[in-house]
């Protein structure tokens, strides 16, 4: 299952390409204030004052030891945080293949 990211403006309308996370996913952190809460079981959003932290627990699991395809994966959605964080009313938002979580 997979997670897909995009960067949304308060309306909801996207500022950025749809792209999924396929092996990322497998390997984030149960520990932290951002990444537990992404998964492919639900949706997330993060907005422009979470995104700071969101990039934090991001570069924290760069350090560790990734197999290729999933770090390859978060290099792509660092730079799409970076490319935004510090935008007003930004969402960046994480939606899972299975949706929502009733």
């Amino acid at each position: 299952m997979s997670v897909y990211v995009t960067i949304e403006d308060r309306e909801g309308e996207s500022l950025s390409e749809v792209f999924e996370l396929s092996e990322l996913p497998k390997h984030l952190p149960q520990q932290g204030n951002c990444l537990p809460f992404v998964r492919e079981t639900a949706d997330t959003m993060f907005n422009w004052l979470q995104a700071p932290h969101l990039l934090a627990e991001l570069d924290k699991l760069g350090a560790t030891n990734l197999p290729i395809a999933a770090s390859k994966e978060l290099d792509r959605l660092v730079k799409l945080c970076r490319k935004y964080t510090g935008q007003n009313e930004i969402l960046i938002r994480f939606y899972g293949e299975t949706g929502r979580v009733e």
